[in-house]
């Protein structure tokens, strides 16, 4: 049964995707709460639940006087999950600096795991790089190569804080199935290189060439999501997150 949205939820999501979009400037105050709840046609009292959630979010901060804007730098991670998806195909450059960002935990999970990994858990990466080996080509896509073999070096690795921080991450991305239709489509050729080397050096335990293979596959990965991003902006009305007035703090 789908979880329906309490009323003061659907003003906090309507509010965040206005200050996301800029609509509302970093240090601006938001309208009142007499504003709102005629906008809204409610109570004040569920405005002030909606205003409660925001700060929670960590997108606005509740002062004497009213809520106020938080830059949106000073924000948590919660709030990338919301930015991507505040247009049908999520924002090119936004996306870009997520997978920069995968690419450095995932290079680091799997230096990490081959050179401090219990064998056991290295075990398991090598079932899962026999697998992807073993695959054929047309169904190298639904694999999902990269997510699986960053939570495997990651799960191997021993390390709680990076998968936290991976799990955190891996929540806010939207599902490349549901936007694009299908995940990105990366040459599987050029990926089964790609993993032919990285079996060969977790085979010889180097730290050192897993990590540089792991970030080699993600920039395969990269290039494929610019190119079905690109395939599918021209229809879309997207606002370059740069460009958003929200980016720049108010002096």
């Amino acid at each position: 049964m789908p979880h329906t949205l309490s009323r003061a939820d659907e003003i906090t999501r309507a509010l965040r995707d206005d200050i996301l979009r800029g609509q509302y400037r970093a240090g601006e105050r938001v309208p009142s709460e007499r504003d709102l709840a005629a906008r809204f046609a409610t109570s004040r009292g569920t405005v002030r639940e909606a205003l409660k959630k925001l700060e929670q979010l960590g997108i606005a901060s509740i002062q004497p006087g009213g809520a106020r804007v938080v830059p949106v730098q000073e924000c948590t991670l919660d709030v990338l999950g919301p930015l991507l998806e505040l247009n049908e195909i999520p924002d090119a450059e936004l996306m870009g600096q997520v997978l920069d960002i995968g690419t450095l935990l995932i290079g680091y999970a799997a230096e990490s795991a081959v050179e401090r990994g219990d064998p056991s858990a290295l075990a398991s990466v090598e079932a899962t790089i026999d697998e992807i080996l073993a695959a054929e080509p047309e169904d190298l896509a639904q694999i999902r190569v990269p997510r699986r073999l960053g939570r495997a070096f990651a799960l191997a690795s021993g390390n709680l804080v990076l998968l936290l921080i991976i799990n955190g991450l891996r929540t806010q991305i939207p599902d490349p199935r549901r936007v694009l239709g299908g995940p990105p489509r990366l040459d599987p050729k050029a990926l089964k290189r790609v993993v032919a080397d990285l079996k060969a050096a977790v085979a010889k335990r180097e730290g050192a060439s897993a990590g540089s293979s792991m970030r080699e596959l993600m920039a395969l990965m990269r290039a494929a999501a610019r190119e079905t991003l690109r395939s599918h902006r021209s229809n879309a009305n997207v606002t370059p997150f740069s460009n958003r007035s929200n980016a720049k703090e108010t002096n």
